[in-house]
């Protein structure tokens, strides 16, 4: 099978192995300035363990400006919402929730838990208070499959609008 590619005319450089995720090249659509990361592997010791797994991709989303970084977000994108990762919500008693959180809080950046379907949109969000543990629903993205002008369009509302994340 092919890699799957994606469109960004946008001045924003693609993934340079031709993959990815439904979830990052979304976020391409909000354009530069808006930069990324994703954790494909990682193995943390905190006062617990915390593993990333090919179903669930950690992004993160960060400013720079001159040489400072400035850490905004972290997404944990889970590829289904089921009983299983809807722990993932759960900060006082998973020991992963609790290592996210505690990254997040030490990053200063905020904490979101986003639910695929079948590891493509609707994206449900949640963000967590890395202070109380409490979770909020923040809202559903959603926009037409295979239009990237809407793809576009609505991820760039969300995350202006329901996220309150901008560019600086």
């Amino acid at each position: 099978m092919p890699a799957q590619t994606y469109n960004t005319k946008n001045g924003v450089k693609p993934r340079y192995d031709g993959h990815g995720t439904e979830f990052g090249a979304m976020h391409r659509d909000l354009g530069p300035g808006m930069l990324m990361f994703d954790v494909d592997g990682m193995r943390v010791n905190v006062e617990a363990e915390l593993v990333m797994r090919n179903q669930d991709t950690v992004f993160v989303e960060y400013r720079l400006d001159n040489s400072n970084v400035r850490f905004v977000a972290i997404f944990e994108l889970k590829r289904d919402k089921t009983q299983n990762t809807i722990k993932a919500l759960d900060t006082r008693n998973d020991a992963n929730s609790i290592a996210r959180s505690y990254m997040a809080k030490t990053l200063c950046a905020r904490l979101f838990v986003v639910f695929a379907t079948n590891g493509k949109q609707p994206f449900e969000f949640y963000e967590k208070d890395t202070d109380t543990g409490e979770h909020k629903k923040c809202g559903v993205l959603y926009y037409e499959h295979g239009n990237e002008q809407d793809r576009t369009e609505k991820s760039k509302a969300f995350w202006k609008d329901v996220l309150k994340i901008t560019r600086y």
